[in-house]
């Protein structure tokens, strides 16, 4: 029969919310399943139950009935899941080499389950089918970029031939004319080279702690001219001292520059225009937000946000935030967008966190 740890004379059963008796016979029937179980005693700060699962996911490098190392990498502090909306908390952290799912149900203020499954696998799996579909849509790619350079490719040299035929009739200003034009043309080709440049630029980030408080400032200082002309504000919010993060420096900031020029793309004609940047870190991830209260975008506009040469923007070839996503996945990053039309946008990065004792 397993023993929980509890003490006899003021503990509850999570289970059957009755006097705990020390020998329990839900232990019994929960210690050969596969799926890891972790029950925390917060207010005597102890481990009451973990069965044989639970001790294998962590067995390398986390003993058994260790609170203080579980509570830290499970339960990080700036977390309230006792008073959270939602009763189930479901969270994913690399550990390792690996990948760990896991959810924590908070059945009171003082117990809390924790269910732990070991999920390197299926984001393995995951990793191949979003390859595959890359796969898939590389005769798409190829399609857009020769229909994107194929229209200003036409234009200039229809221009140019008019212009050849003409050129002894048009006065200097119809020659400007014509010259402008095809300048006009030829920048949209360079725009489109150089995203293309960006893509392939970090297919191998160099990947190092970085202090985000340096790489934020260092970021603010070179888009501040920009929004002070254009009378956006900018308000930074870090929730906790001393983050560090582990990515390409280089990789990240040419990321934020997308994120803060589509935030500012999104302000135009907004009165009080304003961009919040809030940085924290969950567990071993480093989260940065950026959100606008510009003019949001609609649900057909999100179905595309990642797909190449979709773009609203007159001046964009749609490239940006494939390269993001790109970026950030060779980074182990990911980045997920919230907007609703009229009410702004919500762009969420997360990164790999750098231990700042390192």
């Amino acid at each position: 029969m397993t023993v929980c740890n509890h003490r006899k004379s003021d503990s509850f059963c999570p289970i059957s919310k009755t006097p705990c008796i020390g020998e329990c016979i839900y232990a019994n029937i929960l210690d050969d399943i596969s799926l890891g179980i972790i029950g925390l005693d917060l207010k005597n700060r102890e481990v009451f139950y973990q069965n044989r699962s639970a001790v294998d996911i962590f067995k390398s490098t986390i003993k058994p009935r260790d609170y203080k190392t579980l509570i830290d990498l499970l339960l990080p502090k700036d977390v309230d899941y006792s008073r959270s909306k939602n009763p189930k908390n479901c969270r994913t952290l690399r550990y390792g080499n690996r990948f760990i799912g896991y959810t924590v149900y908070p059945i009171s203020d003082i117990y809390h389950w924790i269910y732990i499954t070991d999920i390197t696998e299926k984001v393995r799996l995951n990793t191949i089918a979003e390859s595959v579909n890359t796969m898939t849509n590389l005769g798409y790619i190829f399609s857009g970029i020769r229909h994107e350079m194929g229209n200003p490719i036409n234009s200039i040299k229809t221009t140019m031939t008019v212009l050849k035929n003409n050129v002894k009739k048009y006065s200097r200003e119809n020659i400007a004319e014509y010259i402008d034009r095809v300048l006009v043309d030829l920048t949209r080709v360079e725009s489109l080279l150089k995203d293309l440049k960006t893509f392939s630029m970090y297919e191998n980030p160099e990947l190092k702690k970085v202090n985000m408080a340096s790489f934020m400032d260092n970021l603010l200082s070179m888009v501040k001219m920009d929004f002070d002309k254009n009378n956006i504000r900018i308000k930074t919010i870090f929730r906790t001292e001393n983050i560090y993060g582990y990515f390409d420096a280089r990789a990240l900031q040419h990321v934020m520059l997308n994120v803060l020029t589509n935030a500012s793309d999104a302000l135009q004609g907004i009165s009080s225009p304003r961009i919040s940047i809030i940085l924290s870190k969950i567990n071993y991830c480093v989260i940065i937000q950026v959100k606008d209260n510009g003019s949001g975008i609609s649900d057909e506009q999100k179905k595309n946000l990642f797909k190449p040469f979709a773009t609203t923007k007159t001046h964009g070839t749609g490239l940006g935030l494939v390269n993001v996503r790109k970026m950030l996945a060779k980074m182990n990053g990911t980045i997920e967008i919230e907007s609703r039309p009229d009410d702004g946008a919500l762009v969420t990065l997360t990164l790999p966190g750098g231990d700042s004792d390192t």
